[in-house]
């Protein structure tokens, strides 16, 4: 007998939801990529981060707006569906797919990374595709254990931060931050693509929202509490990683975890553990997030027969997607063999940021074809934000284009060619 979809439980509550959103926003990019930071943009580079919170800040409010619209699993999917058409909405969440799918194998590899820094001629590989596996198991128990576990690990993730990068800033040498603009002006630009993508974990909360025991009125200023809390967190560390040590010093590195001299000198010998301990919380926590995420996505896809309609099955027991969960477990142990990790980065952000333009027009679009719909939260002054959102999103996304690797690039075009193909295939099959 086939087995028929159930509902989602309702297992997070505010306190979960914050820490499941900060968790997955922050894993252990900051530490691991920290010398391809550097190298971009050199100091620099805070200000691309400025920059992209900032405009980052703009769609998450019209995510805010649209989720307290319609507070369901599928976000960007479900917003630009209703406010365009069902192809619009299946390509916002096809790349959105491609987006989580890409970062979920990046923070194995750093896992992998990570481990073959501790010991060495570990294979980077193969304990990525450990961790997607144990990551997998953990969000097929439940949303309430994964939610617990992201509690506790992000809470220590954070504590880590703070204990390496607040003592930093009293080791600052004001020689090491220069020349400020190492890469030159452009090198600022060349970075916001990756900050965007470094804030990538808000957007999970629409995935997440059937599963919130909270009114939707407060869950929605969640995503902006998330995003400044990260902010502060992010230039905390950026600050400290360039002005500790001469920067260029840690953008030549070629270390798993180049920040590991800035650690040492900051706390002593106890710095490399808080670093490898807050770092390995951290990719817990942002694995947890995009799983919970993808996998709702899928769901909520399958439901609309936009993806094979299994996946939108809903086990009984645990009231998870699983064979959306298993899918996405499968893609990391995947893309755990890839063996450039920026590449698995660059696509990401390149497919996030079309779905976030998507998702800026689709507030102006409703507001105009639906004015009386129920808002119960709504972006205040007009249509500014939304249209500031597109001022930021759209630039940043051709200069993400400029900025691939060729195999990058290739990954980006055949996922959507073959979205394109599957899509028209597909309902022409379901007609």
């Amino acid at each position: 007998m086939e087995e028929k979809p159930t509902t989602l439980k309702r297992g997070l509550t505010l306190v979960t939801l914050f820490t499941l959103l900060t968790g997955a926003m922050v894993g252990m990019a900051w530490a691991v990529l920290a010398n391809v930071i550097l190298d971009r943009s050199g100091p620099a580079n805070i200000l691309s981060l400025i920059i992209a919170s900032i405009f980052t800040l703009f769609v998450g409010l019209c995510f805010a707006e649209l989720c307290s619209m319609m507070p369901v699993a599928g976000g960007a999917y479900i917003y630009v569906r209703r406010a365009m058409s069902k192809f619009g909405g299946f390509i916002a969440g096809w790349l959105l797919v491609l987006a989580y799918a890409a970062m979920m194998p990046g923070e194995c590899i750093i896992i992998g990374k990570l481990v073959a820094g501790i010991i060495p001629g570990a294979p980077v590989a193969w304990v990525g595709v450990a961790a997607a596996i144990i990551f997998t198991a953990i969000n097929l128990m439940g949303i309430t254990f994964s939610a617990i576990v992201q509690l506790v690990l992000t809470v220590i993730l954070f504590a880590g931060i703070f204990i390496y990068a607040i003592p930093g800033f009293f080791q600052i040498d004001a020689a090491n931050l220069m020349p400020f603009f190492g890469r030159g002006v452009a090198g600022v630009f060349l970075m916001v693509p990756i900050y965007f993508l470094a804030f990538m974990g808000y957007d999970i909360l629409p995935q997440a929202a059937e599963e919130v025991k909270s009114p939707v009125r407060k869950m929605v200023f969640v995503i902006p509490l998330s995003i400044v809390f990260v902010l502060l967190a992010y230039l905390a560390v950026a600050i400290t990683n360039a002005g500790v040590l001469p920067w260029e010093q840690i953008a030549k590195s070629t270390d798993p975890v180049p920040i590991m001299p800035i650690a040492t000198k900051i706390l002593g010998p106890s710095g490399p553990a808080i670093i490898i301990i807050a770092g390995i919380c951290g990719l817990v926590t942002t694995l947890n997030g995009f799983v919970v995420g993808a996998s709702r996505l899928m769901m909520a896809m399958a439901k609309d027969n936009e993806l094979p309609r299994f996946f939108s099955t809903v086990n009984k027991r645990f009231a998870v997607p699983h064979w959306s969960i298993l899918f996405v477990g499968v893609l990391g142990i995947i893309g755990s063999f890839v063996p450039q990790l920026i590449v698995l980065f660059d696509t990401a952000a390149s497919a996030v940021l079309v779905t976030y333009a998507l998702t800026a027009i689709a507030v102006i679009l409703l507001r105009k074809r639906e004015p009386d719909a129920e808002r119960p939260y709504k972006v205040p002054w007009g249509n500014l934000i939304p249209i500031l959102a597109l001022v930021g999103v759209i630039p940043t996304f051709l200069v993400s284009l400029g900025i691939l690797t060729t195999e990058a690039l290739i990954v980006f075009v055949v996922w959507f060619v073959i979205g394109v193909i599957y899509y028209l295939l597909y309902r022409r099959k379901m007609a």
